[in-house]
């Protein structure tokens, strides 16, 4: 069975003719207004290759021609592999993806319900949860080791996720050169080798744009670092319409789409044929509160027009979810299945990033549950329906006859797992048997199961040596900087 949820339905937002203007007012930005480039590196190789570059204020006007060739060196196959191959998510435009949220750094926990600082537990059973949860295909360290070393906070998130996962690792911590050497050799470890990790990549990093129109220094240093040693890459806009970006969501789309192919063409440039995909996470200022409106019904189009967009260039998606909710329960509920249904109508491939709360700072365990259930409604809505010899069941009907029932049918039996959603959580029965059961709401029972899930799911463990050297790894990059420290 192949993995993720498949997708019979989409809907569509922009035209043929609205996604060709947005193009062509993205390359009259990127030629006309340009991109603050930080990197050194990166701003020789755009000069080497015919870009305007103002080393003083690091302004690069991009050529049309720059972007267009690199939308042509793109990779057009990309899978992002699981340590179990049955986890490889293929992103073959027929399939869609959900992942964890990622890098908050509080936790509510789970036995006290007191707000702490997360730490790497948190980090290692969250891995378990994700990995035990069918409707969460991509792993992301959904909180930080905040109780570790500052300076290697982001290995042992990984070294965790590799240790309690088998699905595909994907990270946000790549940001200086020196960080994603370390995360690279890890993930090579992990996959038993740089040429069977190049062959099936087990990790991959998420790289954020800074909006209005720059891109780090670090970032970009890491991202040609990534880019060569074979590393999926996802380059992800979020200008905020209405703050740093312009207040229609079009608009904001614009900028964010000129500072995602400027660095897919810089990394183009460096390494022809590498893997990135096309992020964008446009939530917009919610003007009463100046908060970041996570979950809200313009976040979920941003990021369906910028999966149409992604497609239009023949690119996958990873767009952004999340929810502003400070507590599991209606607002919470609703903001995310606003926030996913949208976009995975609309075709996403990646949808990035369930289970946190408070725009994505703060750590529910139960919430990641919830927010399961909810992607498994949606993928019975986007999966579509078709008209054949089974689903019609003229011979049943006939067999059957008036005035009769279905419900001893074999055709029955054989189909209702596959025709009807089956909930974990939501709690179907006649209201005496609710209540005579504890009157539990769906908060409650995501409680149990993460309990149950926590008390019996069990990973298989990366080879010893395999562990020790991931160890290995940490403790040589801490190393230094104590010294540093202590001078």
């Amino acid at each position: 069975m192949t993995y993720g949820i498949p997708r019979g339905i989409q809907f569509r937002i922009l035209s043929e003719a609205d996604l060709q203007r947005i193009h062509w007012g993205t390359l009259h930005i990127l030629e006309t207004v340009g991109i603050q480039v930080d990197s050194d590196a990166s701003r020789k190789l755009l000069k080497a290759n015919g870009a305007d570059v103002d080393d003083r204020t690091r302004i690069v006007k991009f050529p049309a021609h720059l972007i267009e060739e690199a939308l042509a060196r793109k990779s057009t196959s990309i899978t992002l592999a699981g340590r179990d191959p049955k986890y490889d998510a293929k992103l073959d435009g027929d399939h869609s993806y959900i992942t964890a949220n990622g890098n908050g750094a509080v936790t509510i926990d789970f036995e006290t319900g007191k707000r702490r600082p997360s730490t790497k537990k948190d980090v290692a059973d969250t891995s378990r949860i994700i990995d035990y949860l069918p409707n969460v295909h991509i792993h992301w360290p959904m909180v930080s080791s905040m109780d570790q070393h500052p300076s290697t906070v982001h290995l042992h998130d990984l070294d965790a996720s590799l240790n309690h996962t088998q699905k595909h690792v994907m990270y946000e911590t790549g940001v200086t050169l020196k960080d994603a050497k370390a995360l690279t050799e890890m993930g090579y470890i992990a996959a038993g080798g740089e040429k069977e990790f190049r062959r099936r990549p087990l990790t991959s990093c998420l790289q954020c744009t800074f909006a209005p129109l720059q891109l780090d220094a670090g970032v970009m240093d890491a991202s040609l670092y990534f880019a060569e040693a074979g590393v999926p890459l996802v380059f992800f806009g979020m200008p905020q319409p209405g703050a740093t970006g312009p207040a229609t969501l079009v608009g904001s789309l614009v900028v964010g789409n000129a500072e995602v192919l400027a660095a897919l063409t810089i990394v183009q440039l460096h390494a022809p044929g590498a893997a990135v995909i096309y992020g964008m996470g446009n939530a917009p200022l919610d003007m009463k509160t100046t908060v970041r409106s996570g979950g809200s019904p313009e976040h979920a189009l941003s990021s369906a027009m910028a999966t149409e967009l992604a497609h239009w260039y023949k690119m996958p998606s990873c767009v952004g979810v999340s929810a502003t909710a400070k507590v599991p329960g209606d607002q919470a509920v609703l903001e995310y299945y606003t926030g996913l249904t949208g976009p995975l109508m609309a075709g996403a491939d990646l949808m990035c990033g369930i289970g946190l709360l408070e725009d994505s700072a703060t750590l529910y365990y139960e919430q990641i549950v919830v927010d399961d259930e909810i992607a498994g409604a949606i993928a019975r809505l986007i999966r579509g329906e078709w008209a054949d010899d089974d689903t019609l069941a003229l011979d049943v009907i006939q067999r059957v006859g008036p005035g009769k029932n279905f419900l001893a049918q074999r055709h029955t039996m054989a189909h209702l797992k596959t025709e009807h959603f089956m909930p974990t959580l939501i709690d179907r029965r006649a209201y005496d048997s609710w209540a005579a059961d504890g009157s539990k709401t769906l908060v409650d029972r995501a409680r149990e199961k993460t309990k149950w899930i926590l008390a019996n799911h069990t990973v298989p463990p990366l080879d010893a040596d395999v562990q020790e050297r991931l160890r290995a790894v940490i403790e040589r990059e801490q190393a230094p900087r104590e010294q540093a420290v202590v001078a």
